[in-house]
């Protein structure tokens, strides 16, 4: 009973903190010993055109950019994912790019548009490293990716708006993902349970 009485809050919450036309939802930056590529996962509107974004490393040791990705050229999919992946592995890719494998905490991913920065996620201690991510950063994970729960879901606090999620889950909600895991009770080390609608 509790749950369906708070889903509905939860995604109450989701729709008045999603103003923003595109957000980092989802990133798979540490695989371990999985095996699996590593992605950046956007959400937003659908069918939004990417002339002009990027995504832009930036190093939390000495704050550099690196691994600048243009997106220039796609869109968003109708169903509002889109993934910038490592390799071929990875399922529901939109954009295959070797530099979409980012550094390990701590490290900052931003996502700028032709006027600058738009969105940004830091992950792990930034006690002796440079932040630059939103308000606080989130944790750092080995083998899991970390996500937005529910989709979109967007307070400016990256250690608000970023979980763990124990089974990635490029290009499709990251709620359902949860579910597997619980199910489950471990992560999948195979991209062959993902299926398309």
């Amino acid at each position: 009973m509790k749950i369906l009485i708070s889903l509905p809050i939860f995604l109450f919450i989701q729709l008045n903190s999603f103003a923003g036309e595109l957000v980092i939802n989802e990133v798979f930056y540490d695989p371990g010993t999985t095996g699996l590529g590593c992605f950046v996962e956007l959400y937003g509107k659908p069918n939004l055109k990417l002339d002009g974004y990027k995504l832009v490393g930036i190093n939390g040791n000495g704050g550099a950019e690196y691994n600048i990705i243009d997106l220039s050229g796609y869109k968003v999919k109708p169903n509002g994912f889109f993934v910038v992946a490592q390799n071929k592995s990875v399922p529901n890719a939109d954009l295959v790019n070797a530099k979409a494998d980012y550094q390990n905490g701590p490290d900052s991913i931003q996502l700028h548009d032709k006027e600058g920065k738009i969105d940004a996620v830091g992950y792990g201690d930034f006690s002796n490293a440079v932040f630059a991510g939103e308000k606080e950063p989130t944790l750092d994970v080995i083998g899991y990716s970390i996500g937005r729960r529910p989709d979109g879901f967007d307070t400016n606090d990256n250690s608000l708006d970023f979980v763990g999620l124990a089974v990635p889950s490029p290009g499709r909600p990251n709620m359902p993902a949860m579910a597997e895991v619980n199910r489950k009770g471990k992560l999948t080390q195979t991209w062959a349970y993902i299926k398309q609608n």
